[in-house]
């Protein structure tokens, strides 16, 4: 009996046959469902891959790409389960960054809660300034493993990020940063700050602009879980058109404000885009 309702969801799954397409009350719980499939999934790396690994005999660098990937596997099963249930279809094999060789500082904007996993499941080596929020779960054993950096509020933690992001830079590691701090305003930025700019400035790295689209929008920041849209999400990890990956010159003021008119003017011709299609609504 079991096996039969398996056959009948797979056949419907491969006709094209979403669960989310049921309405918004089974995408809301699909969405908490995600999350629960989320946290569960860092338990079981924190307290099942981790030991095992830890237990291993290798190099301390090799050890930690090996956490690397471990990580950058849960999070591309994380978006295949919201994908395989028709909430968003977004597939991290198929993102295509133009990255230098040797370390250097990603930046991106920020619509999503789920743009970290997006990303890192998608590129999975370079370490990231992690909001405090994520440190208090099951992946922060795994996130100290892999590198990452905790965020801080202030001078003096900004200047901790900073020394840390060097480290990892001197190492050959990338480093991630989302200069706005924050999630996105709704079809619009914050302001960048400098820090990104300055690190990428002092380690003397090129500055990789990326470029994430969600559409319709989506977990975004003040908007709970459960608040779901009415369609399947459509997101997209992109560099950032027309701008090349660069050792940065000009003072970390300038270029945040640089960055940032060149994300507002590639935003706004996209949601342009989508609005003469229909896709994006006011």
């Amino acid at each position: 009996m079991i096996t039969a309702r398996l056959f009948v969801i797979l056949c419907f799954l491969e006709m094209g046959f979403k669960p989310a397409d049921l309405g918004k009350p089974v995408r809301v719980l699909l969405t908490g469902s995600s999350f629960v499939f989320f946290w569960s999934g860092g338990a079981l790396l924190s307290w099942v891959v981790l030991p095992i690994l830890s237990r291993r005999r290798m190099p301390k660098q090799e050890k930690k790409r090996h956490y690397q990937e471990w990580l950058q596997w849960g999070f591309r099963v994380f978006h295949d389960y919201m994908r395989l249930w028709g909430l968003t279809d977004y597939d991290p094999r198929k993102v295509a960054l133009d990255l230098p060789d040797g370390p250097y500082v990603m930046i991106t904007n920020h619509p999503t809660l789920v743009d970290v996993t997006a990303v890192m499941s998608a590129v999975g080596r370079p370490a990231i300034v992690v909001g405090n929020e994520w440190w208090k779960g099951e992946v922060s054993r795994l996130l100290e493993l892999c590198g990452h950096i905790k965020g801080a509020d202030g001078p003096l933690g900004a200047g901790s990020v900073a020394v840390q992001a060097l480290e990892r830079l001197a190492e050959g590691q990338p480093v991630l940063i989302f200069p706005e701090g924050t999630r996105s305003p709704k079809h619009g930025l914050h302001p960048f700050h400098r820090g990104a700019f300055e690190i990428a400035r002092r380690a003397k790295v090129p500055i990789v602009p990326v470029f994430i689209t969600a559409d319709p929008a989506w977990l975004m920041k003040h908007q709970r879980w459960f608040q779901v849209p009415d369609r399947m999400n459509r997101m997209r990890v992109v560099n950032l058109p027309g701008v090349e990956n660069e050792v940065p010159e000009d003072s970390s003021k300038e270029l945040a404000e640089r960055f940032r008119t060149l994300y507002q003017e590639r935003l706004d011709a996209w949601l342009h885009e989508k609005r003469t299609s229909g896709m994006v609504r006011h």
